[in-house]
């Protein structure tokens, strides 16, 4: 199992119709039975993630931000995290807005040691 807390994510990829970009990391700053995690950079102002693990290497998050511009936005996601040829961690989210037009998408972000 991928030991997440402490760990700093920045993302790489992301559907259009997603508010982060590449200046954007995530931390998860607790593991305790449930996932804690804060992001901001970028187009985020401030936000934040709860998830639970559903298997060795999947979560269930729900996140919720405040953009630069003043919108507030919420969705969720299921992650999958996996470690690729150069042998980085990277972490895949299929996500869905909850807020405005509830559309789907994808998200890539690999960790930063």
């Amino acid at each position: 199992m991928v030991e997440l807390a402490g760990k700093t994510f920045r993302a790489v990829i992301n559907s259009t119709n997603g508010t982060i970009n590449s200046e954007t990391t995530m931390t998860f700053v607790s593991e305790d039975g449930t996932l804690v995690g804060i992001y901001s950079g970028g187009t985020i102002a401030s936000g934040n993630v709860i998830a639970r693990r559903t298997g060795e290497k999947t979560i269930e998050m729900l996140y919720q931000c405040l953009t630069v511009t003043g919108e507030l936005l919420a969705g969720r996601a299921l992650g999958k995290f996996e470690t690729d040829d150069q042998q980085q961690l990277r972490m895949h989210l299929d996500w869905q807005w909850l807020t405005g037009n509830q559309s789907t998408g994808q998200s890539e972000w690999v960790w930063e040691p």
